[in-house]
């Protein structure tokens, strides 16, 4: 009678450690996903004309590009956070392909940031895809953390300035905001 005192003993002890241990993971994601929220909730507070360009560095073969290399240099910028294993990131490549080519002698500079992936798939997909714009690679979480971006793709114009005009573009939206900034014809 006695061991099979220790053994429940034993597993109360042991379920109400797991109980504690499970608790304070769940209270720190909580907690993390509120701070999350809440950047979200400051970055939509602000009007996209409030707001500047945050920068942000990514490291790839001893190499730092930073967001600032691109943005608020005098052009507008369309930034695409994505990366090579999202399937809807994947099926907007060619819209950015496309908004690219039409757009980059009128002045406009198209930027990938390869977000949470890793960068031989990065390097893959950009061959598979036949992307001819510049990219960021090895980004890691710290651009989605500093925009408030919860899902990916995420599309964001930048003006000349490096203030946001928009965010979220995707699909026809990205050539209608275009063709607003370069006065052209669909």
């Amino acid at each position: 009678m006695k061991t099979f005192k220790r053994i429940f003993i034993g597993l109360l002890v042991a379920a109400l450690i797991l109980l504690v241990l499970l608790l304070a993971g769940t209270f720190n994601v909580l907690m993390t996903a509120k701070k999350q929220a809440e950047r979200v909730e400051q970055i939509k507070a602000q009007q996209p004309a409030d707001l500047k360009f945050i920068d942000f560095a990514a490291d790839y073969q001893c190499k730092t590009t930073r967001l600032s290399d691109y943005v608020g240099r005098g052009q507008y910028v369309l930034v695409d956070f994505w990366a090579s294993w999202c399937g809807p990131c994947r099926q907007e490549i060619p819209n950015l392909i496309a908004a690219y080519n039409k757009y980059k002698d009128k002045g406009l500079v198209v930027l990938g940031v390869a977000v949470s992936d890793d960068p031989a798939d990065t390097e893959q997909a950009i061959s598979q895809l036949g992307i001819n714009y510049p990219q960021m690679i090895n980004a890691g979480t710290a651009p989605c953390e500093l925009y408030g971006i919860t899902g990916i793709p995420h599309i964001i114009l930048f003006a000349p300035d490096g203030s946001i005009v928009a965010r979220g573009l995707r699909g026809e939206a990205i050539e209608q905001a275009l063709q607003k900034i370069f006065n052209t014809k669909h």
